[in-house]
């Protein structure tokens, strides 16, 4: 839909940048809280926070803890902001802001040079556009020629910008993998030659077949995952993006053109990696280490994962994450997903990193916290280590637990308990010792949780712990099930049926013996 400035700001219109989207505490609440990334919220906010000063930052961190999943989200959402909010200058590819018009206009009868350089600082398309609108039949305005510029009145100058088109923007996210998809990034860059064509010459062609190419990278609204393994030829094409400290820069015909995008890298892999030669490219981009998620929220991931393998098990659809959570709403009382078992593999995954991976607060600033990262992220990578048990590797062993308990039971009641997990785990190759440890855990867990109850049971001392576990009446134990796993809100057939489910996992955790 294409209006004039004058129309949109009437409407009070005034520009709408992506910095200033990343900087409104409602926007960055609702990225915080976004469960499509749980945990990780002073990575977020620094993520966001470097990108509203430079349009573009680097995130490093362990495989499988969300890096490239979050890129997406959050620029998914300033993507649906720009669509919602922003109008461009009609016709641009750049979608140089309306609001540059808007404040050339506001200010020009106090300051007519600051706004011919404002006109003068933008994209090639765009002053062919203001000179247009500016010219009347008796003279032609040239940007370049300041004084043609001076013989039109300041206020007739404001009159004839507010007549200059305006656009709804709206752009779409792109997310370019060199992993699966290694010719993307050369389309784009083929695709910036078409560019020079359409400002260069009259042609039919040049932004026709590759314009949504040209236009995500000429928009800057781009993720580019696992940058470690692009060549080097490939990083030094970007580095009209990389280079300029206050935001992206594009050239055409040798001109700069100021992009208002968010550009996000993704490593999984420290700095240390690149060559010699790609150092000084890829230490241009403001870089954020992106730890591990806490236990506690991973313990939500895993918990969401099994609501997806229930759901893909019970429904005839495909993997779309959207239809997923489409049909979670509509699920019924009838799973069940042992709280155990949940733990279980939350502390598992935790364990199987190294600590200096799960620090809340190291910043990429402090040249030790980096180093420390980096260690870990060697570490992670060493084949001699024990495995690293990332959240993908979570979601197959899920997901084989919900298929075989799907298809082994026969009750109306299908409860996935932790012999059940244990059971699939057999045949991943985890070293036993990491399961004891995280068995361990689960097993303090759930003592501490006795001791902490009211169930009627008081434990004094460890002596004492020893033979109150072995006195355990059924119903004590089926209290103490009832208050763990939280299932008061399930009907009295129900709350059984699981109740039963659970209890050989429980009576085998109390033994002292257990491990």
């Amino acid at each position: 839909m294409t209006i004039s400035i004058e129309n949109i700001m009437k409407d009070g219109y005034s520009g709408y940048s992506v910095r200033s989207i990343l900087m409104n505490p409602e926007f960055r609440d609702r990225v915080s809280k976004d469960v499509t990334v749980r945990g990780n919220e002073i990575g977020k906010k620094l993520v966001m926070d470097k990108l509203a000063v430079g349009g573009k930052v680097l995130i490093t961190g362990p495989t499988g803890e969300a890096k490239t999943l979050f890129a997406r989200v959050l620029l998914d959402h300033i993507v649906r902001e720009i669509n919602n909010n922003k109008y461009h200058i009609g016709g641009c590819p750049f979608l140089e802001d309306a609001g540059y018009i808007v404040d050339i206009i506001n200010n020009f009868q106090s300051n007519p040079f600051a706004g011919i350089r404002v006109m003068q600082s933008l994209c090639p398309y765009c002053r062919q556009k203001i000179e247009g609108v500016l010219s009347n039949e008796g003279s032609s305005v040239h940007l370049d020629n300041t004084s043609s510029m001076l013989e039109i009145s300041p206020k007739e100058v404001v009159s004839r910008l507010g007549k200059l088109d305006a656009t709804k923007t709206l752009v779409r996210r792109s997310q370019l993998d060199p992993r699966n998809d290694p010719e993307s990034l050369y389309m784009l860059l083929a695709g910036v030659e078409n560019l020079e064509e359409l400002f260069g010459k009259e042609t039919q062609t040049t932004y026709a077949a590759t314009s949504h190419k040209v236009g995500v990278l000429s928009h800057g609204i781009l993720v580019v995952n696992e940058i470690q393994r692009l060549p080097l030829t490939l990083l030094e094409s970007l580095m009209g993006f990389l280079e300029e400290p206050m935001g992206i820069k594009y050239n055409i015909q040798g001109e700069p053109v100021y992009i208002d995008g968010a550009v996000i890298f993704t490593s999984n892999a420290p700095l240390t990696v690149f060559g010699e030669e790609s150092q000084p490219i890829i230490n241009r981009i403001p870089e954020v280490l992106w730890p591990a998620r806490s236990v506690e929220s991973r313990e939500q991931i895993i918990r969401d994962m099994f609501e997806e393998q229930i759901v893909l098990s019970s429904k005839k659809i495909t993997a779309n994450p959207s239809i997923i959570q489409l049909h979670e709403l509509e699920k019924d009382s009838t799973d069940f997903v042992s709280r155990l078992a949940v733990g279980f593999l939350a502390y598992l995954g935790n364990n199987s990193l190294p600590s200096n991976l799960k620090s809340k607060d190291i910043r990429s600033e402090s040249r030790m916290a980096r180093s420390d990262f980096y260690s870990g992220l060697d570490e992670i990578h060493d084949p001699q280590r024990n495995p690293h048990i990332d959240l993908r590797t979570m979601n197959n062993i899920i997901g084989e637990t919900v298929l075989l308990q799907a298809r082994e039971t026969a009750t109306d009641v299908n409860v996935i308990t932790l012999e059940k997990l244990r059971s699939t785990m057999n045949a991943y190759d985890i070293p036993v010792s990491m399961l004891n440890d995280a068995l361990q855990q689960i097993k303090i867990l759930l003592r501490t949780s006795i001791k902490e109850s009211e169930v009627s049971i008081s434990v004094q001392d460890i002596s004492e712990d020893i033979s109150k576990m072995k006195a355990l009446s059924d119903n004590e134990l089926a209290d103490l099930i009832v208050k763990f796993e939280g299932l008061d809100k399930y009907k009295d057939k129900i709350r059984t049926t699981i109740i039963e489910g659970l209890r050989p996992s429980y009576e085998q955790l109390l033994r002292v013996d257990y491990i």
